[in-house]
């Protein structure tokens, strides 16, 4: 009964709007209108005929919901409803030729001026509009909710990865709760069909801030782009080419890299002004920041402005379907950037460098909850790195491995039966398919593999955050070396990090343990929220907009499928005229986070020296948290 009088209610909004607020008009109109309460009867009954024959199922799941009941077009005229429905689509300046939802509104203005040349022509005709413009809404909703990634035949990918690679690959989606649906009922309780599609789309990672990037981008494409850069070979600081420079110039100014010069833009020396805007460049594409323009940086400039809206469109559409649980504190690690930012209250915490897997061990991507510390903890060792790194050295001298520490056990418990490997023939396990029924694990030390720390947020792909032994490879721009645990530079870091929100951690007591081997396991008052992600085209923490290397083939995989297809937009017609996005030369000091109406920003997350040393820019620092709440402290590290 309830859910009858619910639908009854709902049918009862329609027509108050019919009567009411649609009455009112719209520029949408015809010369010829009618009564609208008869057109009302007459156009329903007409549209459960052409929807409800099990033909249009999408049509008729919306209409089910509306008792049939026409929602875009009214006798004189498009409804409010039709009309908001364009102007947000005319509005929207993502929607270019390469979006599919772009021809649909073409048909359907079309469709618009050819009733309007008849003077509303006939039912059959408004109608006939009526579900041309209800299949522009499902294609265009679709769009802003879902985006264009085919997720099942990228998750058949990913089971193909596992099958391949003896590991298991991970990618977890989290979908939409909105549907096309749910945000039109949205819309209608609350008259604002724009305000129902902005709140369907994501509040974290930054998302509305690249969306911004992408309009930015679209009208770069669309006045012509960025030259192409002739060959060249490695071009230093004080060198010159007119081949090259001015073309570096002009591409750099419209990416924002290049800021206050006062070199003309033909000008063919590399000077100073423009060494910084290179070391920019490289920053925010992931490279080292040395000014030194050689393969790489070579190569980050040659991606195509259309190469780059697609690459921005892909992780926009990640984003849609990552975890969008809110949080006070939160830890956030992108496997592309190598980088781990700890937040509270939108403050960033601490940012640290993170070595991730290899390509075929891939780090999966997934949400989850940081419970526990493990301080000097024992590694226990994956039957497949047994297999396929330690075998063939078993074989030939089975205390191969003692001397590090790598023990051989009945089980995973630390304290089960100790297992001579001189016992055991190891080369009847060559066969791949043959299981090992023994567990080497490292015991605590400098030199275990783990380092003396790590993090555990339990998971199905036995992965976690960890110290290392290793610590050469953080200074590496490409940091993809783990078997997919995530190993991070400064451990003591993220362990003061997560003291300030959990009293229970005594720094200076874990600190002195890890003088010893004593395993000790801490579990967290408060539990954080960690969300591993894979995006290649980002805004860090600071806001401004980065790319990054495709370290596992995931935008190539998703590409294949994609829409909207990469193509140029030089001379596309807009759906409406539009002045480019105005920029502004950026503050000195830049923000932890910004909303879609904040500047856009370009610069990177460091500075570099000549050596291409990286240095965090200034950040604010929660510092203590107390019974009453907790302090900002403003910290300055260059």
């Amino acid at each position: 009964m309830k859910q009858i009088r619910n639908r009854w209610i709902f049918l009862l909004v329609i027509v108050v709007f019919t009567g009411g607020l649609w009455a009112k008009g719209s520029m949408n109109t015809w010369g010829k209108g009618g009564d609208e309460v008869a057109f009302f009867d007459d156009a329903s009954e007409k549209i459960e005929q052409r929807v409800s024959q099990g033909k249009f199922p999408a049509l008729d799941a919306v209409y089910k919901e509306l008792f049939y009941a026409p929602l875009w077009v009214k006798a004189g005229g498009l409804s409010p409803f039709g009309s908001a429905l364009l102007e947000v689509i005319t509005k929207d300046e993502t929607v270019t030729p390469a979006v599919n939802v772009y021809e649909k509104y073409r048909a359907a203005r079309k469709a618009i001026e050819a009733l309007q040349a008849k003077q509303g022509g006939t039912l059959a005709d408004k109608v006939a509009l009526e579900l041309t413009l209800t299949r522009l809404y499902l294609t265009y909703a679709r769009y802003r909710i879902y985006g264009g990634i085919d997720w099942a035949r990228f998750k058949a990918k990913i089971k193909d990865l596992t099958e391949k690679y003896k590991v298991k690959v991970g990618w977890e989606t989290y979908p939409p709760k909105v549907s096309p649906a749910s945000l039109l009922n949205d819309a209608l309780s609350d008259g604002d069909l724009a305000r129902a599609f902005d709140d369907a789309e994501p509040t974290r990672f930054g998302y509305r801030q690249l969306k911004q990037h992408l309009i930015r981008y679209i009208h770069i494409s669309q006045a012509g782009g960025w030259p192409k850069l002739p060959h060249f070979k490695t071009i230093r600081p004080g060198q010159s080419s007119a081949r090259v420079i001015p073309a570096l110039r002009k591409h750099l100014k419209l990416t924002g890299d290049l800021q206050g010069c006062d070199t003309p833009m033909d000008s063919p020396k590399y000077d100073t002004c423009l060494v910084d805007a290179v070391k920019r460049f490289q920053l925010r594409h992931g490279l080292k920041g040395d000014g030194v323009i050689g393969p790489s940086a070579r190569k980050a400039l040659n991606m195509t402005v259309t190469e780059a809206i697609q690459k921005i469109r892909l992780n926009l559409d990640r984003i849609k379907y990552l975890s969008r649980k809110e949080s006070p504190m939160r830890i956030e690690l992108n496997i592309p950037a190598f980088r781990l930012n700890f937040f509270h209250q939108d403050k960033l915490v601490t940012t640290i460098r993170v070595v991730v897997g290899r390509p075929d061990h891939p780090t999966p991507s997934f949400h989850n909850r940081m419970k526990y510390i493990v301080v000097n903890p024992w590694w226990k060792i994956p039957e497949s790195i047994v297999k396929t790194e330690m075998l063939p050295k078993l074989i030939r001298d089975p205390y191969h491995y003692e001397a590090q520490g790598k023990e051989l056990h009945a089980s995973y418990d630390e304290t089960s039966e100790r297992i001579d490997p001189g016992t055991i023939n190891w080369a009847q396990y060559r066969d791949k398919d043959k299981h090992i029924p023994y567990y080497f694990m490292q015991v605590p030390s400098r030199h275990n593999a783990l380092g003396k720390i790590k993090f555990l947020f339990p998971n199905g792909y036995s992965v976690y955050i960890h110290d290392t032994p290793s610590k050469s490879l953080f200074f590496r721009s490409q940091r993809a070396f783990s078997h997919g645990c995530m190993r991070i530079q400064k451990p003591r870091e993220l362990l003061e990090s997560l003291a300030l929100f959990n009293d229970n951690i005594d720094v200076d007591g874990v600190m002195k343990q890890l003088e010893g081997t004593e395993k000790k396991t801490i579990v967290l008052n408060h539990s954080v929220p960690i969300d591993i992600t894979y995006l290649t085209a980002f805004i860090d923490p600071y806001g401004y907009l980065n790319f990054r290397k495709d370290i596992y083939h995931y935008d190539w995989y998703q590409l294949k499928d994609y829409t909207p297809k990469c193509r140029p937009l030089t001379g596309a017609k807009h759906l409406a005229p539009s002045k480019p996005a105005a920029t502004k030369q950026t503050a000195s000091k830049p923000r932890p986070t910004a909303q879609a109406s904040d500047t856009v920003r370009s610069e990177p997350i460091a500075t570099a020296d000549a050596d291409g040393t990286m240095h965090l820019p200034e950040r604010s620092r929660v510092k203590k948290v107390d019974r009453n709440g907790y302090e900002v402290i403003e910290i300055y590290d260059n």
